[in-house]
């Protein structure tokens, strides 16, 4: 019995370094151009360094600091365990975006973020610039989203203090809803203006998702055009959660070469698994697919503080008995480890068709 129990103490005490961050994360601010309009676009940063966070950092939504006591602050800002423009550690990292859901901005899933930070990446975020368009559809979602992703890798690589830091041939990205979209299209997926509407036609049951938007939505899709090219060969992996998935035929999401790591919402009544998460693990040719129980469309953002709760309203609610803090603690490790896995020289890049075509329960 006694080298049973001192057999589960070793193996906590394994789990818990392993578990333990392997950096201190810094954090702060750039400005990127918006390709398609010039406009600048906020891009916040997240990147590991060896200097001691001495306290907490509030930032607002709007990314300025909350100068108010702690115990205000703590109501109506986002709170961060970083230390603001601190130096970067020394050694190479991979870099990962993450692309937020239509209407959102850097700081939600700033929880993932740091988690990323504090095992080697740097990670940015942009609030995504509207561009011609609002920010359900129309070019500037279309175009602009998956462009200003390729503008932050640019702005990554080139920051003087970032820049020489960064392992090139390792850089992901992270999206959720229409950040899904964008993920996908820099990994090689061309949509199809059209797809929408088809869908929307084949599926009137699907109420919420053709909704989405109303009419000006549809409207703005219809009058899109031909698309440029927008995949980045520089994007090797990518995750998407509750993603936009409709928008790509599905000889369109065939052509995906690298690996897709997909985590839909069981309880998702806006990209409703069947049409999205699913279609995904049967078309994507290297994916793995993770159907998480219980949980709703905005159940990947981080959560709210409190005050904020009333404001984000649907985005910080999940359905009854759903755990967003448990759920995030497994799933940003998860993230860390598919993108140690999929990024590394020589790492487990997931072999064409090798995986289960369906969403495992998670």
């Amino acid at each position: 019995m006694i080298r049973v129990l001192g057999l589960l103490l070793l193996l906590c005490l394994a789990s818990t370094v392993e578990a333990a961050p392997s950096w201190n994360v810094g954090y702060r601010e750039i400005t990127v151009q918006d390709p398609l309009t010039g406009e600048p676009f906020p891009v916040v940063l997240w990147y590991p360094t060896t200097l001691a966070v001495s306290a907490p950092l509030f930032v607002t939504g709007a990314l300025t600091l909350c100068r108010l006591p702690t115990i205000l602050c703590r109501q109506i800002a986002y709170e961060m365990p970083v230390a603001p423009n601190a130096p970067v550690a020394t050694g190479g990292f991979g870099v990962i975006v993450i692309s937020h859901v239509a209407g959102g901005m850097a700081l939600l899933h700033r929880d993932l973020a740091i988690t990323l930070a504090s095992q080697g990446y740097v990670v940015a975020a942009p609030t995504h610039a509207r561009g011609r368009g609002d920010d359900v559809s129309g070019v500037g979602v279309w175009v602009g989203r998956p462009k200003q992703i390729s503008s932050v890798i640019d702005a990554v690589l080139g920051d003087g203090a970032l820049g020489t830091h960064v392992e090139r041939e390792r850089i992901g990205v992270v999206g959720h809803s229409n950040g899904g979209y964008t993920a996908l299209a820099v990994a090689g997926a061309r949509p199809t203006p059209s797809a929408e509407g088809v869908h929307c036609r084949e599926h009137p049951d699907d109420t919420n998702f053709c909704g989405f938007g109303g009419a000006a939505t549809r409207k703005a899709a219809h009058e899109i055009g031909q698309l440029p090219e927008l995949r980045d060969a520089r994007v090797r992996a990518v995750v998407v959660m509750a993603p936009n998935a409709v928008r790509f035929t599905d000889e369109a999401l065939a052509k995906i070469t690298v690996p897709v790591l997909v985590y839909a919402a069981e309880k998702d009544d806006l990209t409703r698994v069947q049409y999205h998460g699913e279609r995904l693990a049967r078309t994507v040719p290297r994916v793995e697919c993770v159907l998480v129980k219980g949980a709703g469309h905005y159940s990947f953002v981080t959560s709210f503080p409190s005050v904020l709760r009333i404001i984000a309203g649907e985005g910080a609610r999940d359905p009854d008995g759903f755990d967003r803090d448990a759920f995030h603690q497994v799933r940003n490790r998860e993230i860390v480890e598919f993108f140690n896995r999929t990024l590394r020289p020589g790492g487990d890049a997931l072999a064409m068709g090798a995986q289960p075509r369906s969403c495992r329960p998670h």
